[in-house]
C-alpha cells in the first residue's frame, strides 16, 4: 500500500510542477504581448504623426494643418486625397 502511495504523492507533486511551468510560461507571454501591443500603439501614433504633418492639400498643394483637414475616400474606405476645407468648398462649388 505505501508503494502506491508513494507513486500517487509522486505523481501529484510532478503536476502540480508542470501545472507552475505552464503557468509561469502563460504570464511570460501574457507579459510579452502587452509589450508588443504597448510597441504597435506607440508605433501607429508616431506614423499617424508623420502622417498628418506630412499632409498636403492636392488642391492649392500647400500643407494642412492639423483640424482644417478634408479627407476624400474611395467606395473601400481607402483615402484617396486631402483638401483644405476652402479649398474643398470651392471644387464643390465649382
Amino acid at each position: 500500500m505505501e508503494v502506491n502511495e508513494t507513486r500517487y504523492h509522486d505523481d501529484m507533486v510532478e503536476r502540480k510542477a508542470k501545472a507552475q511551468a505552464v503557468l509561469a510560461r502563460l504570464q511570460s507571454l501574457k507579459c510579452k504581448v502587452s509589450e508588443l501591443r504597448a510597441q504597435c500603439e506607440a508605433l501607429k501614433k508616431s506614423q499617424s504623426e508623420k502622417q498628418m504633418k506630412a499632409l498636403v492639400c492636392n488642391g492649392c498643394g500647400k500643407p494642412i494643418k492639423e483640424g482644417n483637414k478634408v479627407t476624400v475616400k474611395d467606395t473601400f474606405g481607402a483615402v484617396k486625397n486631402y483638401y483644405h476645407e476652402d479649398c474643398f468648398k470651392t471644387i464643390l462649388s465649382s
